[in-house]
């Protein structure tokens, strides 16, 4: 893959399920896809997909809900046009936007964590559009 842009992976348990989820919470567009990997695209980033390969997927459970991924030594943070529309859709499809922002920042901040279908913390912003 070829970019001049800053990208992440994510690796996933279950490909299409992560992959719907950034899409359809996060506001995400997928602009290529094959059954290993999906690109998405957004906000002038791009988050690639990875599906774990079968042999390593079958020894991961993911509970649900998932547990969160606290201790992840990375977290990506979306701005989003309407974070109760992000909301909405991540709890539709098995993931979580917090109701409240964390405890370290202020009651009236405009920055909210959440969770994926398979635990991966991401932080959320609503923009002005």
């Amino acid at each position: 893959m070829e970019s001049s842009s800053v990208s992440a992976v994510l690796f996933a348990k279950d490909l299409k399920r992560v992959a719907a989820f950034y899409s359809r919470a996060l506001g995400m567009i997928c602009s290529a896809s094959d059954e290993h990997h999906w690109a998405l695209d957004g906000y002038g980033f791009h988050l690639i997909v990875h599906q774990i390969p079968k042999h390593i997927a079958d020894e991961i459970t993911v509970q649900q809900p998932p547990t969160r991924r606290v201790w992840g030594a990375i977290r990506l943070n979306f701005p989003v046009p309407s974070i109760e529309e992000s909301r909405k859709a991540a709890r539709s499809l098995g993931g979580e936007v917090d109701d409240a922002p964390p405890e370290w920042a202020e009651r009236n901040a405009n920055f909210f964590l959440g969770y994926d279908p398979e635990g991966n913390v991401f932080g959320a912003s609503q923009h002005a559009c």
